[in-house]
């Protein structure tokens, strides 16, 4: 009865097991690629050894532009205003302290009247006090008037300074000091947005009757463009080789040919779980102002440290689909497609994390014959 079991039981699983390894085969070949002995695509082939050099290469990377986040400013108003003059042009060059455009508040105006009505009150109250104790030193006047002077003064200041802190909360401090009855007809209500950094007037969402206050969307944005960010997306696998004050050049498609020089400041302390990199930021000198935040940006990024690594040659580095792949030739006019994961690149070199061992021959020329068979095959 057992032994009826287990027949039935093998009948069963080994078949299945059988396809399961017929499967795997199948897979295994479809990676590997034959050429004929004596003809002219293996007559092209040429090997290299997978070795161990030591190399001080560069890393390589896709980037962003972005602006220096310590060198843009959001600007919008305290209060509640309307937009009475368009000062700055869009994309104009401004300075620190300049104008962008001129406000008017109701609520702004009543507060500096305020403010001054008070300060000329305990200005007065003060003066009367003076004179009330000069006359009390001189027996002209009763003590009680000094101490009603006193009195007025001291409700005079309080109420200065209740105005005053009131008014802080609207207005810079420097303009506070500097402020006073206008004489020029300017309304007391009317008050510059001013642009706090030197730099670009790169966003102004206002016209003139637009009404604005602290809850818009910064309608006024300033960046000084010369130094930005490039922030680059390094992969884990070369992670060893990146720290801060390596010297980086930049490219952009915008202008081919051309090199931006910087300098890696700062390197992420969490990988991407998605793409499994890290972020880099890289300081870059822009006087002329040509980077632009928002650019696709690529950098290469020095390393500075020698390290001893596995190697192989780039020429034999072919990309297939998505992946990196190496040809091993096996013998007998057979190559393995091996998927690569690569690290920095130097001197014609490129690091191999994972795929080779050292000793595997590569092809290092006429590879591209093996990556079309391999290709077709694929999609076939």
């Amino acid at each position: 009865m057992k032994i009826g079991l287990w027949v039935i039981i093998a009948a069963i699983v080994l078949p299945l097991r059988w396809a399961a390894l017929a499967r795997a085969q199948q897979q295994a070949d479809d990676r590997i690629v034959k050429l004929a002995a004596g003809s002219d695509a293996a007559n092209e082939i040429a090997l290299s050894a997978v070795t161990r050099k030591q190399i001080t290469g560069e890393i390589s990377a896709n980037a962003t532009v972005e602006p220096d986040a310590d060198a843009v400013a959001y600007i919008t108003t305290r209060i509640p205003a309307r937009v009475v003059k368009l000062v700055a042009s869009l994309g104009q060059q401004v300075r620190a302290g300049q104008p962008l455009v001129i406000l008017s508040s109701e609520e702004l105006g009543r507060t500096k009247a305020e403010y001054l009505k008070t300060k000329s009150l305990e200005s007065i109250a003060e003066q009367d006090l003076k004179r009330e104790e000069d006359l009390y030193a001189k027996k002209i006047v009763p003590l009680k008037d000094v101490l009603d002077a006193r009195a007025a003064r001291d409700t005079a200041l309080a109420q200065f300074k209740a105005a005053r802190e009131t008014l802080r909360l609207l207005l810079p401090p420097g303009d506070l000091e500097h402020l006073n009855w206008s004489e020029s007809g300017r309304a007391l209500s009317e008050f510059p947005l001013t642009s706090p950094i030197d730099g670009t007037l790169v966003k102004r969402q206002l016209t003139i009757g637009t009404m604005i206050d602290r809850s818009d969307d910064n309608p006024l944005i300033v960046i000084n463009l010369d130094r930005v960010w490039v922030m680059a997306a390094v992969f884990e696998h070369d992670l060893a080789g990146l720290q801060t004050g390596e010297k980086a050049s930049v490219t952009v498609e915008a202008y081919p040919g051309r090199s931006f020089i910087g300098k890696v400041t700062y390197v992420g302390s969490e990988i991407d779980r998605a793409n499994r990199t890290v972020q880099a930021r890289i300081e870059v000198p822009n006087p002329d102002h040509v980077l632009k935040p928002g650019m696709f940006a690529h950098a290469a990024i020095e390393v500075s440290e020698a390290r001893r690594v596995l190697v192989a040659p780039e020429s034999a580095i072919f990309d297939v689909g998505r992946e990196k792949v190496a040809f091993v030739s096996i013998g007998n006019g057979e190559y393995a497609a091996r998927r690569v994961e690569l690290g920095v690149a130097a001197g014609g070199f490129v690091e191999v994390v994972s795929g080779l061992r050292e000793g595997d021959r590569v092809v290092s020329r006429g590879g591209l014959v093996l990556k079309t068979l391999l290709t077709n095959r694929t999609a076939g």
